[in-house]
């Protein structure tokens, strides 16, 4: 039972909580979003908003509440039964697939469980830091000296990104599942919504939906992401899966209206929630290049306009990181 509840249960509650979080970015901020990137914006969105309130005890018990009322409020005002396109199988397939061997490992075994455990101490730490910020924020008031106490200083002390946390968090205040059994769920999945993102990324590169289905299957599963999430690299995997969004949304944000760069926006902060302020170096090539591609379209006022605006909205998004 604990399988079917992590594997299909909790995959199933995140892709609906986020993708009302991605409605409610659409409506918000009046652009249209591709059906399969939405999901993967609106868990940036869950991840900024767990972030927030995980900073103090007072309120990381509205972590689980605010996410569930982001995904309510996005359904409502979002209405996607008023038009809801016919799916593409290709991509959905092979993100399915991708899934599942992401999830072969640990489900193979017949147990919940996590990947290299006994090899690897920082999956215990990622664990630990999760179920503390959970009930306590950040702060370690009136935790008593010891092992936990110690590792907990060690990362939260020094500001350690707890972005890519988030996720797995909110299925266990959600599910009531210890957070333990949803680790691998979690990296899972964002390798899943990699696979997706990949997908709309190689439009432009490979006419043939299936082809294109094919390789966005295989490039979501390099051997080095593959072996971090085997590893305790929830936080690679899921920035690998931002980063291709981000490629994916920039183009977007030099076109229209000003609403088309909330969406980066956005993933832009999510990435730094989950790789701190240092990992914005990764962020650069997309950006220079949608940049360029703007001064190149637009000039140099339409372009440092719309550069200002999305850092605008990233910069404060990005408070907590």
């Amino acid at each position: 039972m604990t399988l079917v509840v992590t594997w299909l249960l909790f995959p199933a509650l995140l892709a609906v909580l986020a993708t009302g979080a991605g409605l409610l970015v659409e409506r918000v901020a009046r652009v249209r979003i591709r059906r399969l990137l939405l999901p993967g914006l609106g868990l940036c969105v869950l991840i900024l908003a767990g972030q927030l309130t995980t900073l103090t005890g007072a309120t990381s018990g509205l972590t689980a509440p605010v996410a569930v009322a982001l995904a309510v409020a996005g359904f409502v005002v979002g209405r996607p039964w008023r038009a809801i396109p016919k799916p593409a199988k290709g991509p959905l397939i092979a993100a399915a697939a991708v899934f599942a061997l992401y999830a072969a490992p640990v489900v193979l075994s017949g147990e919940a469980t996590v990947a290299g455990y006994i090899k690897l101490d920082d999956t215990a730490s990622w664990l630990g830091i999760t179920a503390w910020i959970l009930d306590n924020g950040l702060s370690l008031d009136g935790l008593a000296p010891s092992s936990y106490e110690a590792m907990l200083d060690f990362y939260i002390g020094s500001d350690y990104p707890v972005g890519a946390f988030i996720p797995f968090a909110l299925g266990s205040e959600l599910l009531g599942q210890d957070v333990a059994w949803l680790y691998q769920p979690w990296v899972a999945f964002a390798a899943a919504q990699l696979a997706l993102t990949l997908y709309v990324l190689g439009e432009s590169l490979i006419e043939s939906r299936a082809v294109r289905a094919v390789a966005a299957f295989v490039a979501a599963q390099p051997a080095l992401l593959f072996g971090f999430a085997l590893w305790g690299g929830a936080k690679e995997v899921a920035a690998a899966w931002t980063l291709a969004l981000l490629a994916a949304l920039a183009p977007k944000a030099i076109d229209g209206g000003p609403g088309n760069v909330v969406p980066a926006a956005i993933v832009a902060a999510a990435t730094l929630a989950i790789l701190s302020v240092g990992g914005g170096i990764w962020m650069l090539p997309p950006l220079v290049l949608a940049g360029a591609a703007a001064l190149a379209r637009s000039g140099l006022v339409p372009t440092a306009r719309r550069a200002g605006a999305l850092a605008a909205i990233a910069l404060p998004l990005s408070i907590p990181a």
